[in-house]
């Protein structure tokens, strides 16, 4: 019985330091970790100039006491490592703008350095709204050299690109509609916070959604991260997704880079997403580095 006891007791002890390694993981060593993955998008719409481009994607920074401008500035050298010729961001910029203690001006100043040759495009996250960030939001953004699109289009006419950003749909004032506005001759990419708006989005000329907001789960516990997935990001977590609608659209969820409500990340790290554009189906791929 002695030795039972003991046993039990030693699995107890051990549970125990297992758990709080995870939690150490979680909380310390994860969240500040930052992968790229590469992914190449496939569409019978791309042309040879296209596929030089270059596109970088980032979200959910979510700036707080847990995420900082100097773990920002290792994001940007990153983005700017990768040459990119457009850059997205899918919104979500500050977690809570009434609770942020840092300097906003600061955060505009790390944008801009951000280089695009083709330029810089955001649209707003449901953090962007509230606690008085939508006043303060799209001036953030400009300052930092961002073209904020709100239910509107931009057309890169030399690329034969068009660009689409719908609000967010949560708080803000969120059309997707607003997708009708993409151009049967453009390669029309969509940014949307939310991923799960892909659904109400298939009849219109879409080639590439991209969206964040979901974190990618945060913390991917299996049977338990999916009831904490956010509303219009319960559908589509993470990743590459791809629709046989007429257009054959994809989708790509970013994972983010910052955190919310728990300042933990376990077995989803931050991440960029560099782009490339194919015609080629056999070179459609996504590979994945630190």
């Amino acid at each position: 019985m002695i030795r039972f006891l003991k046993a039990v007791l030693r699995l107890i002890v051990l549970l125990c330091l297992a758990g709080l390694l995870l939690f150490a993981y979680a909380r310390y060593v994860e969240p500040h970790l930052l992968i790229t993955e590469e992914v190449s998008i496939y569409s019978t719409h791309v042309t040879p100039e296209q596929k030089e481009l270059n596109i970088v994607v980032f979200a959910d920074t979510h700036f707080s006491d847990n995420y900082t401008i100097k773990d920002f500035e290792r994001a940007v050298g990153k983005i700017n490592d990768m040459e990119p010729d457009l850059v997205f961001f899918l919104g979500d910029l500050i977690d809570h703008y009434d609770r942020y203690e840092g300097s906003t001006e600061a955060i505009s100043e790390k944008l801009s350095e951000i280089r695009a040759s083709y330029g810089k495009f955001a649209v707003f996250g449901n953090h962007d709204y509230g606690g008085g960030a939508e006043r303060h939001y799209k001036d953030i953004m400009t300052a930092g050299g961002f073209q904020v699109l709100v239910n509107q289009r931009s057309d890169l006419k030399d690329l034969g690109v068009t660009i689409v950003g719908i609000d967010d749909v949560i708080i803000g004032y969120g059309d997707p509609t607003a997708a009708s506005q993409c151009r049967p001759e453009s390669f029309n990419i969509v940014l949307a916070h939310e991923p799960d708006l892909v659904t109400e989005m298939t009849d219109y000329d879409i080639d590439l959604m991209l969206s964040g907001h979901t974190h990618g789960g945060q913390v991917r516990i299996p049977y338990l991260s999916d009831a904490y997935l956010p509303p219009y990001g319960q559908q589509y977590e993470r990743g590459i997704y791809r629709f046989e609608n007429e257009r054959q659209t994809t989708l790509y969820v970013n994972s983010g880079l910052g955190t919310t409500y728990l300042p933990l990340r376990f077995r989803c790290p931050p991440e960029l997403t560099g782009f490339s554009l194919t015609d080629d189906p056999d070179a459609s791929s996504a590979s994945e580095s630190e």
